[in-house]
């Protein structure tokens, strides 16, 4: 990498870049089998591993989508394994709060490649809707807190596909809240603001909402919701015409998924 703190690993029918504290140890190590991770969500079976002194947190890559139930966890290379692990790294370097990344590695099975990714564990991290549902005391705090650090991100080029509530790490510090960005797959890095793209996101992310409130352990209320927009940096008016703004989009991304699921 880059910045001189990963290392490029090839092993026969595998390659890796890791970690320089882990590079000793290998690729191998970072293929065992894994144990459960409580609170985790995504798919692909988060589990967790400690290797050379690290609690690590490992997700495997798996597909989602039409693709997801034929290919599963096959993908034709390494290289979005990597890419994850490079966004990852030049944000942290930004000073951006994402979880740490340790490793990316791949591996051969057939025609295709089995991936991972390794990120340093933070204990007592929730995702964001387990933690308002634990932390009543702390949920306005907690939402501003991620409106400022999706700000950073996005003052760093971040531009996501699928940011939403459960990408989103909080842990308690006495009356503050720590908040970490999680799983940037297929993230990437612009060197320009865009309002559309800032739009998306904001529209996925209550899209997600929308879809996954029944699940969800906690979502945030109206007023926590401002919150979270003025940790975006709005005042009271761009606050209103952001949401004016975005409810009919939100509409109209929730009719799509309607009528493609229909």
């Amino acid at each position: 990498m880059a910045d001189g703190a990963f290392v490029e690993l090839r092993e026969r029918g595998g390659i890796g870049w890791v970690h320089r504290d882990l590079a000793g140890l290998g690729l191998s190590p970072f293929w065992a089998e894994l144990l459960p991770l409580a609170d985790a969500k995504g798919r692909g079976g988060i589990g967790t591993l400690e290797l050379g002194g690290h609690d690590l947190v490992v997700r495997p890559y798996r597909r989602g989508g039409a693709f997801g139930a034929l290919l599963k966890d096959r993908y034709p290379g390494p290289a979005r394994a990597r890419r994850e692990l490079q966004v990852l790294a030049a944000l942290r370097a930004q000073g951006v709060p994402v979880v740490a990344p340790m490793a990316a590695v791949a591996r051969r099975v057939g025609a295709f490649w089995r991936l991972r990714l390794c990120t340093e564990r933070l204990l007592g991290a929730l995702p964001l809707p387990q933690f308002l549902a634990r932390h009543a005391n702390l949920r306005r705090r907690a939402a501003e807190a991620v409106g400022a650090v999706v700000r950073l991100a996005w003052t760093a080029g971040l531009r996501h596909p699928d940011l939403h509530v459960d990408n989103v790490l909080c842990v308690p510090s006495g009356e503050r809240v720590r908040v970490v960005l999680v799983d940037l797959d297929r993230a990437t890095l612009a060197a320009k603001a865009d309002e559309r793209a800032h739009d998306g996101m904001l529209v996925r992310m209550q899209r997600y909402l929308l879809r996954h409130r029944d699940r969800l352990a906690a979502v945030p209320t109206r007023a926590e919701t401002q919150r979270f927009l003025r940790g975006l940096g709005l005042d009271r008016a761009q606050r209103r015409a952001t949401r004016e703004r975005l409810a009919p989009q939100v509409s109209r991304a929730m009719r799509r998924r309607r009528l493609l699921r229909g």
